[in-house]
């Protein structure tokens, strides 16, 4: 089958094909005024502590120190964090021994060909969920040493948490790791988990107990315009509640059947490798061996449909629940964390062609026709490759207006 025998150079030419596609829309929607990726990263905090503003007021004081304008600053952080992001995924899977649900779980259109299919995703903040999870697995497996991965996670993860409060809803897949890699599990190993987990606790107690207030946000918004900079759609959430994002849904059969395809065309890849994979008991603690893989992802996705009922971007959130998801199966499977079976299910036709066609029909209709939009009410998208590369032309231009200084 040509797409298993040539599954090295597919999967690097795909993932290179998008880093570049990624770094140009970054680029050319650099100074776009509806870009909200951008009006999300530059919160701060001019006007005092705000959810969200921690990375927002680094590059702030970094742009004033070397007098840079301060959107080139995150386009170049941006475009540094996606060069990470790319480089560890195609880490993660180029050495694998493919088959053709592995070849779904890679092309799904719910993975990384998402944010350049639509833009609206393209540059937000979930990118450093993601390196930060590679990061934990690869430093755990690297030194096997749990201790270590409780400190990394315990010093990144109240930094996603003022980056980006919704983390939270992600943050099993973190704390799973933590507690398969060790072998014994007692009172002490609990107390210790408690203390590291301490500044996680601070950061969530402050952004629930310290909310931004209006006049906070116009006073973050007055220093933002002193530099050329204005406020965007993100900005004017920040004193809000849950309840003013939960507002704006409006849920019908129609949208409910719509995500329960999608998760389920998307998601197809990896339940299938879920189903046939088990723990490894070399690896992993004898109490989640004892219990089926796919039971246990459930258990770590299951937190994140949460999101589908607080906002709008449900494409945005079904696309991180994929992501870390995939990051962690082939991240225990890349270090025999789980044993993959071999018996995979394989159509066997008498004639070759026949069925090398029905593969690729298959792969092509699953994994290259469609892909779902950002927000909840709006239909499917179409062929996904294609489209990200057909309105490259319309954005160009827009390289001429990127501002270097101020």
């Amino acid at each position: 089958m040509f797409l298993l025998k040539n599954y090295k150079l597919l999967v690097k030419s795909y993932i290179f094909l998008i880093f570049l596609l990624s770094l140009y829309y970054l680029a050319v929607r650099n100074n776009d005024l509806t870009n909200n990726a951008m009006t999300e990263w530059v919160i701060n905090y001019q006007g005092g502590f705000v959810r969200r503003g921690l990375i927002g007021e680094l590059i702030f004081q970094v742009s004033n120190i070397l007098n840079l304008n301060l959107r080139f600053c995150f386009l170049l952080l941006q475009s540094f964090l996606y060069l990470i992001y790319y480089y560890l995924i195609y880490d993660l899977i180029k050495n694998l021994k493919p088959n053709f649900f592995i070849i779904l779980a890679v092309f799904s259109p719910i993975f990384i060909i998402f944010p350049v299919a639509e833009l609206e995703a393209l540059g937000r903040k979930e990118i450093l969920i993601f390196i930060s999870l590679l990061i934990s697995i690869n430093l755990y497996f690297k030194y096997l040493n749990n201790n270590l991965v409780i400190l990394f996670i315990s010093v990144i993860f109240p930094l996603l948490l003022l980056t980006h409060e919704g983390s939270v809803f992600y943050s099993l897949f973190f704390i799973s790791l933590i507690f398969i890699t060790k072998k014994k599990i007692n009172l002490n190993y609990f107390i210790k988990l408690f203390l590291f987990s301490l500044p996680s606790l601070i950061s969530i107690f402050a952004i629930y107990f310290f909310p931004h207030t209006p006049e906070d946000t116009i006073k973050m918004c007055e220093e933002l315009n002193t530099i050329g900079e204005p406020c965007g759609l993100a900005t004017t959430f920040l004193s809000k509640t849950i309840g003013s994002h939960n507002s704006e849904l409006d849920w019908k059969i129609t949208h409910i059947l719509r995500y329960f395809f999608i998760f389920l065309f998307g998601f197809v890849g990896i339940i299938y490798l879920s189903y046939k994979s088990k723990f490894s008991n070399s690896k992993i603690n004898s109490f989640f061996c004892n219990h089926s893989f796919i039971f246990h992802l459930s258990i770590l996705i299951l937190p994140t449909f949460l999101m589908f009922i607080i906002a709008v971007d449900t494409g945005r959130w079904i696309h991180i629940s994929f992501t870390c998801s995939f990051i962690y199966y082939f991240g225990l499977l890349k270090y025999n964390g789980l044993i993959l079976d071999n018996d995979i299910f394989l159509f066997k036709l008498k004639h070759q062609k026949l069925n090398n066609f029905l593969y690729l029909f298959l792969f092509t209709a699953i994994s290259l026709s469609w892909n779902p939009k950002a927000v909840y009410h709006e239909d499917l998208g179409s062929f996904p490759i294609y489209r990200a590369m057909e309105k490259f032309p319309n954005y160009y231009k827009n390289l001429y207006n990127i501002k270097i200084f101020r």
